[in-house]
């Protein structure tokens, strides 16, 4: 039997999100190492995308096993890395958060 561990870290962030209203802006996420409620997992890595402000429908959360936030920790880093961002540098807030245009290279 698993024991609820009900660690948290909780981070401000930029962005949307997408639920069954719409778009919204998302203000903020909390990220859990503790009991899965909607999987077969007995723990799993919860993710919880949020704007209070806008009420319970602005939000967006998902259960992912272990392995599957490292695989999504490693695409996002990825995902920078082929962007020509630095994700120090990004941690850092020195990565402008207008919109990166990349060229096809085609004219």
């Amino acid at each position: 039997m698993a024991v609820c561990t009900g660690l948290v870290q909780n981070a401000k962030v930029e962005g949307a999100g997408k639920a069954a209203d719409g778009w919204f802006k998302l203000e903020e996420v909390s990220v859990t190492y503790d009991c899965s409620y909607h999987t077969a997992m007995p723990q799993g890595v919860n993710i919880d995308f949020l704007n209070e402000k806008e009420g319970p429908g602005a939000r967006v959360a998902v259960e992912l096993s272990p392995r599957s936030a490292m695989d999504l920790v490693h695409a996002i880093m990825e995902s920078l890395y082929s962007a020509g961002i630095d994700p120090g540098e990004a941690a850092l807030g020195l990565v402008p958060t207008a919109p990166l245009v990349v060229s096809s290279g085609k004219r």
